[in-house]
């Protein structure tokens, strides 16, 4: 028996979700439907649903994207419906073009999560100084540009535009 087919973690409807605005919270105008653990999960709409203010995999707060940096938020769902959002790696962006130095990569989600989508948030040297944290700071910040892309599995690395 090969373990090729055993349970997965995938989104087949990704809820079209939307991170904008003066705001700190997140919209799924689409039910998301799920596999998780290969059983499928449907996750009703949601309207203004608080962001995560803390990390999935670590319990901590999120590692603050400071001036001049960017960084990838992974949106998951679980079989008891419950959305969380995980950090991957913060790195630096060129104080001149914006550019980022090196992409960040994509956290690990643990087993019985499924993504629904990812937030970058890229800062620029207007920022604020303490940095901008999802669920904290406003989608649309001084100095801060989202991009929001969903999805039904993480593609080989973040997608910038």
């Amino acid at each position: 028996m090969s373990n090729l087919t055993n349970g997965i973690d995938i989104t087949l409807v990704s809820g079209a979700l939307t991170t904008a605005g003066a705001e700190t919270v997140y919209d799924t105008t689409v039910a998301i439907t799920a596999l998780i653990d290969g059983k499928f999960n449907t996750v009703a709409t949601i309207t203004d649903g608080a962001t995560p203010t803390t990390d999935g995999n670590t319990g901590s707060a999120f590692t603050p994207v400071l001036p001049d940096q960017i960084s990838v938020f992974v949106w998951g769902v679980d079989a008891s419906d419950t959305v969380t959002l995980y950090q991957g790696t913060v790195t630096d962006v060129d104080g001149d073009t914006d550019t980022p130095i090196d992409y960040p990569t994509f956290p690990v989600l643990p087993a019985g999560v499924a993504p629904f989508g990812y937030t970058i948030m890229q800062t620029d040297g207007t920022s604020a100084a303490a940095g901008l944290r999802p669920g904290t700071d406003n989608w649309n910040a001084t100095g801060l540009t989202v991009t929001t892309v969903n999805c039904g599995a993480l593609p080989s690395r973040p997608v910038i535009s």
